[in-house]
């Protein structure tokens, strides 16, 4: 399979994933032949990217750090804990520990793989991908912290919830599809300690899983909000958390952006190590996180047009590609693949929407 940008999906291509609601529903699976009632579906649901297998590359598989199903249930009890919120009832801990516990154990079994796999998520689905982005970015950044079980466990129930304080926010603040004015920005702030209100009230929460949503938009120089904290002022579970935070939103598009490439949101991030982030914590975060996802388009050197099909985190920037087009843009009739760990003179020249 290969990601592609569904401004470039034709009709009669094959879906290679499933798309679900954040209700466990499919809404167009793995398999369906893209007529064009389906892409204009796709369209109507804000999906900027798909997956699509042909003969070319329907044999590689992308591999998530958690199964489709463990994503899921998390997905789900993400928005049905958001739903409670809003009428009026408190945070289902029981029910949040439990998926994280899940997603923790699967983790670590999984300890050693790269974040590859991109979701598929629907426009008004955002805030519970992005939950539970944010927690499996986080849990995975604890592993590389060398973080025992319980602290892993607090951590993921932080960052799963740390942005609990949103469902206090008027629906048409996070719905409006301009930029927020200056008023808009001040209340829209006001989530880091609604949150964090939220969640320390919980006594079957831990406080520093509150502070993650109290403290994750707080930056290292002291620039952040809402107490403009500086470095070890700052728990390091929420220093974790707003480094998942921030690249999640990057490669996710958004209302008056689109997303950026994997290697253009870790260039970002990289940067502002020591700076608005530790630069400790990003090593550790980084690491984790495929530069070029196995199914990516990209351009090499050379000018020919392949598919990232394996990468190993010792060559992140080195992965083995998959010739689907030569130099001169012709499809490839043979199948070829190099590993650029082992050819010094090509490298990945750039990103192909495609």
């Amino acid at each position: 399979m290969r990601r592609i940008l569904l401004d470039n999906v034709a009709s009669g291509m094959k879906l290679a994933r499933p798309l679900y609601s954040a209700e466990g529903k499919i809404l167009l699976n793995a398999g369906l032949d893209l007529k064009e009632r389906y892409i204009e579906r796709l369209r109507e649901l804000d999906i900027t990217y798909v997956y699509i297998e042909d003969e070319l590359t329907s044999d590689i598989d992308v591999p998530d750090v958690v199964s489709e199903k463990s994503r899921l249930e998390a997905i789900t009890t993400a928005k049905s804990i958001m739903e409670d919120l809003k009428l009026g009832k408190k945070v289902d801990a029981a029910r949040a520990k439990k998926i994280v516990n899940n997603l923790v154990d699967e983790l670590c079994r999984n300890n050693g793989v790269l974040v590859n796999f991109t979701d598929m998520r629907t426009r008004s689905d955002y805030l519970f991908g992005h939950s539970v982005n944010v927690c499996i970015l986080s849990v995975m950044t604890g592993i590389s912290l060398e973080y025992d079980e319980m602290r892993l466990r607090d951590l993921g129930v932080g960052a799963m919830l740390h942005d609990v304080g949103k469902v206090e926010l008027s629906p048409e603040l996070l719905a409006k599809a301009d930029r927020l004015n200056a008023s808009e920005i001040t209340d829209a702030r006001r989530h880091c300690e609604l949150g964090f209100e939220i969640l320390r009230q919980n006594p079957d929460i831990s406080l520093m899983s509150a502070h993650c949503a109290y403290q994750h938009h707080e930056r290292f120089d002291g620039s952040g909000y809402p107490r403009s904290l500086k470095n070890g002022e700052i728990h390091q579970f929420a220093q974790i958390v707003a480094l998942a935070d921030v690249y999640d939103a990057l490669t996710t598009d958004a209302t008056y952006r689109q997303a950026v490439p994997v290697y253009e949101a870790l260039a970002i991030i990289t940067k502002a190590a020591g700076v608005y982030f530790d630069a400790d914590l990003v090593d550790h975060f980084t690491g984790n996180i495929a530069i070029y996802p196995i199914g990516s388009v990209v351009r090499l050197n050379n000018n020919e047009i392949g598919v990232v099909v394996d990468i190993s985190k010792e060559f992140k920037n080195k992965p083995v590609v998959r010739v689907i087009m030569d130099a001169n843009q012709l499809r490839s009739s043979k199948l070829v693949e190099i590993d650029l760990s082992k050819n010094p003179r090509l490298y990945i020249a750039d990103v192909v929407e495609r």
